[in-house]
């Protein structure tokens, strides 16, 4: 076996063991605390956590299995220009960018379970337009695609948060914080799976295609189960097509979004995930880059890289459940801090190594950084924001994000010079996040 091999099955038997572990050592802990008082509470936290990852799991699964493909298709099936396949994957963050301020707004308004069936039908649309050569398509794609991923970080997020109060969840042993977590593994798992099926259907086809009719038919199924198993919440107890109130509403999220707190969180998110988004599109060439220094020409196999990446991210998501198991807003933040500083030394150290092997352990230190953020983060807004108006605000929250990405990307030069200062400037960006966290939170 080839040393990334090694390191996949050694991150699969790690998280292995901890699962075998965290199951057993929660099963000894409701065997001493003896049965719980409300039997009831507990069947329905646990039959809405496995209704709601279900759902979860179909709606990652449809992101996952296009992600690693869209490039390959723009530029080798249907032989774009390089400069077009920029445009198209700029076009999508506009998107985004643009439908930030009020496709949140508009799910609080008119119902989030409506919203999240919305991201099904805008990235189903993406995913059927992939199949044509016409250029005008294919831009209506992306712009269905970014609309679609505002949505899949926004309304999915604030849906649950509601129902889990409105359902009184927080009464049994199901705390919110677990939910959040779960959604981290449960990404990483998926992305797992969704990497061997995509490579498999690759095969199968013979044709890139293949991931993208999958997608398809995840969305599908998602819509599905929505329809039928989920309920709808607004973020208004008025009628929301009353004018009134969705004045009211647009009131709650500007008030939101000035408060200091939703600042900070703002300022703070759009650094780490607008690092992450510049990660993932810098690693596979620095890795390249490296190994051709060291006079090696062989392909990496980046299927395997990217596993990797995804265990060290379940990996970060346990360390930081396991870390602070009181799941408060207060240990959240501490840990927020952690995970940021570590984040800014890993992408420091990345730029001074030149051993290929040493420079992926400091990517997968980022990776479970990631994994730790994600959970945390959520619990935090959560706390932060009022369910009043979390969809708006939480979709609003993805417009610096977006404009981060497009103008960065703007400025994408080609050499190893220009990706270390990416690197650096990254470096810098999440230790002026940390300090802004620890002063103004």
């Amino acid at each position: 076996m080839d040393f990334y091999q090694v390191n996949l099955a050694a991150l699969v038997v790690a998280n292995s063991c901890y699962f075998i572990y965290r199951h057993h050592t929660r099963n000894r802990k409701l065997r001493h605390r003896g049965p719980p008082r409300d039997e009831q509470a507990e069947a329905g936290a646990t039959r809405f956590n496995r209704q709601f990852l279900l759902v979860y799991t179909l709606v990652v699964a449809a992101d996952w299995l296009q992600g690693p493909y869209t490039y390959a298709i723009y530029k080798y099936e249907k032989q774009l220009e390089e400069h077009t396949v920029a445009l198209l994957y700029a076009s999508g963050f506009a998107s985004g960018a643009a439908s930030a301020p009020f496709v949140g707004q508009l799910a609080d308004r008119y119902g989030r379970r409506a919203a999240c069936v919305a991201y099904c039908v805008c990235y189903g649309i993406t995913c059927l337009t992939m199949l044509s050569r016409n250029l005008n398509a294919l831009y209506i794609g992306r712009l269905f695609g970014g609309i679609a991923t505002t949505l899949l970080f926004s309304v999915f997020e604030a849906w649950m948060i509601t129902e889990y109060h409105r359902l009184q969840i927080e009464e049994s042993t199901m705390l919110l914080g677990r939910i959040f977590a779960n959604m981290t593994t449960t990404s990483s798992i998926t992305a797992i799976f969704s990497g061997v099926l995509g490579n498999g259907l690759v095969q199968w086809f013979g044709t890139r295609l293949g991931p993208f009719v999958a997608s398809f038919g995840c969305c599908i199924g998602a819509s599905i189960l929505i329809l039928a198993t989920w309920r709808e919440n607004y973020g208004s107890a008025a009628n929301p097509l009353e004018n009134q109130g969705a004045q009211k509403l647009k009131h709650r999220v500007l008030a939101a979004l000035t408060d200091s707190r939703v600042m900070t969180l703002n300022f703070a998110s759009c650094c780490f995930e607008g690092t992450m988004y510049l990660f993932v599109f810098f690693w596979s060439a620095a890795l390249k880059s490296v190994r051709a220094k060291s006079g090696h020409q062989d392909e990496l196999p980046f299927g395997l890289i990217f596993s990797s990446f995804m265990c060290a991210m379940m990996a970060g998501s346990s360390i930081a459940s396991t870390r602070t198991a009181s799941h408060s807003s207060h240990s959240a933040l501490n840990t927020l801090m952690f995970v940021y500083a570590i984040t800014s030394g890993a992408f420091a150290v990345s730029t001074m190594l030149d051993d290929e092997h040493a420079l992926f352990w400091a990517f997968c230190v980022i990776e479970g950084c990631v994994g730790a953020y994600f959970p945390k983060m959520a619990l935090v807004k959560s706390y932060i924001v009022d369910d009043s108006a979390r969809g708006g605000v939480y979709s609003a929250l993805r417009l610096p994000l977006n404009i981060f990405v497009v103008v960065a990307h703007s400025l994408d030069r080609d050499g190893d010079d220009h990706r270390n200062s990416v690197f650096l400037f990254c470096a810098g960006l999440l230790l002026a996040a940390h300090f802004v966290f620890s002063r103004k939170m």
